[in-house]
């Protein structure tokens, strides 16, 4: 090695762990010449125990960079040394454009690597989410439909209760006119004596059944009226179901709408985790 060769190495020993002090991240440093290690300094979290004037490997990064004269990026998961790292070499090159050694950066990338998986997981867990609520969406227009009709029906039956009150109205006329009937027919058997006692009878039976058809009338009104309230008390429950049905549709729309957010903010973050370990490497 020429002394201006040695010389430009010797400065790069110098300013490397200077160097090292101003990355942001933490990293180690590697100097070589062509053949072995000059100088290794590892950083706080990862150490590749490289010992000086330990001779260079083939397929190497430094090695690499040395003989095809270019920047290699290298990416190494965790089984080495248990933390995934990447490393970047490059060629030194001396006045005349010869390769005299390299220099290497080594960084571990944890902290990509767990947004990366933290991404993924969360993305995992909104399409689930997001199948579910498609399902619970689905679920709640097919019961908001359903709602709907029994409202439609509850509507309906009530208009047609109220329809009962002529059919009763009807009743109790000819209830009245019965009696009124038998009154009658009583009236004129008694003027005409014992020629009339048949007639009577038959008065009296009519005016039995008037009695006992405005009992009944009677009763028929209370079932009626009770079937009224219940079924505006039914209608009255319907009509709040589907309210609040209708409620939690909009809630389901909305937590889709923000679940469909939440998937492209976890979307860029594993762009983002990507962008960090392709900085690294490429």
């Amino acid at each position: 090695m020429s002394e201006k060769d040695k010389a430009i190495l010797d400065s790069l020993l110098y300013a490397l762990p200077v160097i090292q002090q101003a990355l942001q991240n933490d990293a180690g440093v590697t100097l070589t010449d062509r053949e072995k290690f000059i100088l290794y300094k590892p950083g706080k979290k990862l150490d590749l125990k490289v010992p000086q004037d330990q001779p260079i490997k083939v397929g190497s990064g430094v090695y690499t960079a040395i003989h095809e004269k270019r920047r290699v990026a290298m990416r190494f998961d965790k089984t080495l040394y248990g933390l995934p790292y990447t490393s970047v070499a490059v060629p030194v090159f001396n006045e005349e454009k010869e390769v005299i050694g390299a220099i290497a950066i080594t960084q571990p990338v944890e902290l990509q690597e767990s947004m990366k998986q933290m991404a993924s997981e969360l993305l995992d867990s909104i399409n689930i989410l997001a199948a579910t609520t498609q399902e619970i969406s689905a679920q709640t227009q097919e019961i908001a439909a359903t709602g709907r009709a029994l409202a439609q029906v509850a509507s309906e039956s009530q208009v047609r209760v109220k329809e009962t009150d002529q059919v009763l109205g009807l009743i109790r006329n000819v209830t009245s006119e019965t009696n009124l009937l038998g009154l009658n027919a009583a009236i004129e058997a008694a003027r005409v004596g014992e020629q009339g006692r048949g007639f009577g009878v038959v008065a009296g039976e009519i005016r039995k059944l008037a009695t006992t058809s405005a009992d009944s009338v009677k009763r028929i009104e209370e079932i009626i009226t009770n079937i009224k309230s219940d079924g505006s008390t039914i209608y009255t429950q319907i009509h709040g179901t589907q309210e609040s049905i209708d409620q939690i549709a909009t809630a389901v729309t909305q937590v889709a709408e923000t679940i469909q957010q939440v998937s492209r903010m976890a979307s860029q973050l594993d762009e983002i985790a990507e962008t960090l370990n392709c900085q690294e490497t490429c």
